[in-house]
């Protein structure tokens, strides 16, 4: 048998390497206690967990994160080895939760992460009313993040370790920024690659860090091989920070790809984008299960002649207070739509442990009931807003906009504005800010709005509602073939391609024939 003949019966993997590590803040499981002290368990949000996890099925796969939850911590607490086999059907992925003291967790989650690069990141931090001292963003980062970086990256290093076999680590967003260059200084060879979900913003914006912090992060995500951004601009401001912040760098720009290479300390990082999607498939199956249509039919009822949907995160980067805003100056513009134009908002808590997120919430509910009581008839009220967390409840809505509505001041991709246009029926049509992260995706399937412009945004809302049944099919189809060809899988394929790229360059002679092969080739 030859050599290619046997690579060719080796079992075929997603990545081109025996093992996959995921590292990630919030693990893909969330334990919890039942009333009755019972553990039990919920799978994490979002299509990410779909995608990666399923690489168990061809790879042997651990997934790193941190204890969130008590139940987290009790789950773990009985482990020999600190590993649990995944209980979600039909992965086959192992599970290992880092637990460290809950006030540094709290300082790295709550302070650094949510209130220090959440707001940094989105074009909101304000250093004139910042309340964080810099004593406390130092002690919050010494004795908070570094230690909750630490923590996963011994994790992974440990994991690393348990086998002797090829690995590839691949980490996500911004609670972990400092763990590649860690991880790197226990295994120079391994393959890292780090996807970050929130928008980059430019160089210079990084100077309101303290130039250690500033300096820490940018050193630490150059400790990877492969570092993936959702669109080609936050590579590039990645690319200009990194010239700024670490001296003697050397930068390769690819200005067709909006990437470039890294080369610092004979290290060399490809710097990609990688826009973020998802399973549509996935979504589609949830509208048409029972729960779906459940859902489908506890909607019908709140529907009216148009429908206005929004489904987001309660939290100040998506301008909640500004579509409710648009929405009652296009009623007041437009009377001739009072009556006939409901309004459904998805409204989905979010870090209510922090008092910027409670006073958001209080003014979000605070406007919807002014709205209400100042245009609301006996048989009409304007917006029905559900403070919740049910997704089923959600994408069953989306089927039957007339108009979406995606209005964030700034979002690293905004992955609502691809599930509509996947799931509707009704050639609903998409109003996006322009400074949504997916918005050059869907540019041209979509009516644009500023996000700080509410008179642009009521009328683009009035638009939406008033366009011809031929235009509104034409821009319902582009955004549904958009995310049809651009899907999860796309994304996650793009990434292992070039992961696999670089195993296969570093492995480019070939394998070693199995004693068994070997005899065979004698015989």
């Amino acid at each position: 048998m030859s050599t290619q003949m046997a690579l060719q019966k080796r079992p075929s993997r997603l990545i081109h390497a025996d093992r996959l590590i995921i590292a990630t803040n919030r693990g893909p499981v969330e334990f919890f206690l039942s009333q009755d002290k019972t553990l039990k368990y919920r799978r994490g949000a979002g299509g990410m967990v779909t995608a990666l996890a399923d690489a168990g099925n061809s790879n042997n796969v651990t997934w790193v994160a941190m204890s969130m939850t008590e139940g987290d911590r009790v789950a773990f607490k009985e482990t020999q080895d600190g590993l649990l086999p995944s209980p979600l059907p039909g992965q086959k992925m192992h599970l290992r939760y880092v637990t460290i003291p809950r006030p540094a967790y709290r300082k790295h989650y709550e302070q650094i992460s949510n209130q220090l690069l959440w707001f940094l990141q989105h074009y909101l931090y304000d250093p004139q009313t910042e309340k964080l001292t810099d004593e406390v963003i130092q002690d919050a980062w010494k004795n908070g993040y570094s230690k909750a970086n630490q923590s996963i990256a011994d994790a992974v290093c440990e994991e690393l370790e348990r086998e002797e076999t090829p690995a590839v680590v691949m980490l996500h967003d911004y609670h972990l920024y400092l763990a590649p260059a860690l991880i790197r200084a226990c295994y120079p060879s391994v393959v890292l690659q780090h996807f970050i979900h929130i928008p980059w913003p430019e160089g210079r914006y990084w100077n309101f860090l303290p130039s250690n912090i500033a300096y820490a992060i940018f050193n630490g995500l150059v400790g990877n091989d492969i570092l993936g951004f959702q669109t080609e601009n936050d590579a590039s401001n990645f690319l200009q920070g990194a010239e700024m912040f670490l001296e003697g760098v050397e930068i390769e720009h690819d200005p067709a790809s909006g990437g470039g290479t890294i080369y610092w300390h004979g290290r060399t990082t490809q710097v990609n984008a990688y826009p973020i999607s998802i399973s549509v498939v996935q979504e589609r199956k949830i509208v048409q299960s029972a729960a779906g249509k459940r859902a489908a039919e506890k909607m019908r009822p709140l529907l009216n002649e148009k429908t206005i949907v929004r489904v987001d995160r309660i939290e100040p980067t998506k301008n909640i207070l500004r579509g409710f805003q648009a929405f009652a100056q296009m009623l007041d513009e437009h009377p001739e739509l009072r009556g006939k134009v409901n309004f459904l908002a998805f409204l989905v808590p979010s870090r209510q442990s922090l008092s910027v997120y409670q006073r958001h919430n209080t003014e979000i509910v605070k406007l919807i009931e002014e709205i209400n009581q100042k245009y609301a008839t006996d048989t009409w009220t304007p917006i029905h807003a559900f403070f919740q967390n049910d997704r089923v409840e959600a994408l069953a809505a989306m089927q039957f906009y007339d108009v979406l509505l995606v209005n964030p001041i700034i979002d690293g991709m905004n992955l609502v504005a691809k599930e509509g246009p996947a799931v509707n029926k009704k050639d609903g049509v998409l109003v996006l800010s322009r400074t949504a992260g997916v918005y050059k995706q869907m540019a041209k399937a979509c009516i644009p709005t500023s996000p700080t412009d509410t008179a642009e945004t009521a009328h683009a809302l009035y638009k939406a509602l008033m366009l011809p049944s031929q235009e509104r099919r034409r821009l319902a189809t582009l955004a549904r073939q958009e995310v049809e060809q651009h899907d999860l899988s796309h994304w996650l394929r793009r990434q292992v391609e070039d992961i696999n790229a670089l195993l296969d360059t570093a492995t480019s002679t070939p394998l070693p024939l199995t004693l068994d092969e070997v005899s065979s080739n004698v015989g």
